[in-house]
């Protein structure tokens, strides 16, 4: 499943789901499969014979299987992660719109409205999340913090930084449109301060996971977290790789493994494109300019099996036997997989530029590409 914030966690069923896909139609303007993230969440959740009425949550579905082991043993789940949070502000990048939650905000109609939620929301829905988590038998729970939304290429930063040493370009907007054809009056955009104050309310949420998994540590469970926020932010091209000055001390760049090093040219954050032969840029996030790469993916399990390593998590190969450090992922695999790093579409540059066509002349672009994540 996809596009779920924390109130989706703690309330969406297979029944919920089912019950709001519509007859579907044949919408000239808008070629996407209608409710697809209710069908998609159908293909996840528990139903039939697990759950009868379809009203099992995921929360639910999780502590179901934990309570399914063999007799006499503690936990029959040995390792779960936990990584939401990120759609709770990721609108805001989507949509290139920043409406705060307010009144209605643990509601899953009214919720809809927001594209941003306020600490003290999220803070008070992770809250029952974490309750819910607690219940789950698992011997290690990893908790993910939440990126900053504003290193993903779908939002690009126009223009020089804001001021010397600053994170943030005056403003954000699609990557089709080029700094010298930019007008705020014309196009989609954030503003450098509606996107620091997004990244701030980020940080806030991510405070508070870190508090639960220290709350839940001292209490003798084995609560881990992964810093997924860092690990973009030391990924991120244009805020700190390419800008000294706007480095925070404990910022070091990300060492690509030596397979994706070897790649030319190395994948970054960019937006990716290419000359219609091959990759010329980007590599990390895919066409949707949110989503990971398989690549980029490989670099997140790699991070996650570092952590599962801290925990004593041991790695088996196909036939059983235990893996020897180093734990790595098959990047060599990974590469060979990744049409987009190795292969990608001829036509990416041109694409770009209909894209900025359409939105500037016709102005169907919103109607016709929906990014839901």
């Amino acid at each position: 499943m996809y596009g779920w914030d924390l109130r989706d966690v703690l309330e969406k069923s297979a029944k919920i789901c089912q019950d709001a896909i519509a007859t579907p139609t044949d919408n000239l303007l808008r070629q996407t499969v209608e409710n697809n993230g209710d069908r998609a969440a159908l293909r996840v959740l528990p139903s039939g014979s697990v759950d009868r009425g379809g009203t099992m949550t995921l929360l639910a579905a999780a502590r179901r299987l934990g309570e399914d082991r063999p007799t006499g043993e503690g936990h029959g789940i040995e390792t779960l992660i936990v990584f939401l949070g990120a759609n709770n502000a990721l609108q805001t990048v989507t949509q290139l719109k920043v409406e705060w939650s307010g009144e209605g905000y643990d509601d899953l109609e009214r919720k809809k409205a927001y594209t941003v939620w306020d600490p003290t929301h999220f803070k008070d829905e992770l809250r029952q999340v974490a309750a819910q988590v607690r219940q789950i038998a698992a011997r290690h729970v990893i908790w993910c913090t939440v990126p900053h939304v504003t290193i993903a290429p779908l939002a690009r930063g126009i223009g020089a930084k804001s001021a010397p040493g600053s994170r943030y370009f005056p403003y954000y907007t699609r990557p089709w449109i080029d700094d010298d054809t930019f007008s705020p009056v014309l196009h989609p955009h954030l503003t450098g301060q509606q996107a620091e104050d997004i990244d701030r309310a980020i940080d806030l949420y991510n405070e508070a996971i870190t508090d639960h998994v220290r709350a839940a540590r001292t209490a003798g469970a084995d609560w881990l977290l992964m810093d997924t926020a860092g690990l973009l932010d030391r990924l991120a091209s244009r805020r700190y790789m390419k800008d000294m000055t706007a480095q925070p001390t404990w910022w070091r760049p990300y060492q690509l493994p030596p397979q994706l090093k070897a790649l030319a040219p190395e994948p970054n954050s960019h937006f990716i494109t290419s000359d219609g032969t091959q990759r010329t840029d980007g590599g990390l996030f895919s066409l949707d300019g949110i989503h990971p790469t398989t690549v980029a993916y490989g670099i997140v399990a790699q991070e996650l099996i570092n952590v599962m390593l801290t925990a004593g998590v041991r790695f088996r190969h196909s036939d059983g036997s235990v893996r020897t450090a180093p734990v790595t992922v098959d990047f060599d695999r990974l590469i060979r997989r990744d049409t987009l790093v190795n292969q990608p579409p001829g036509n990416l540059d041109s694409t770009l530029n209909v894209l900025a066509w359409a939105q500037s002349s016709l102005g169907l672009l919103k109607r016709t590409l929906y990014f839901r994540v």
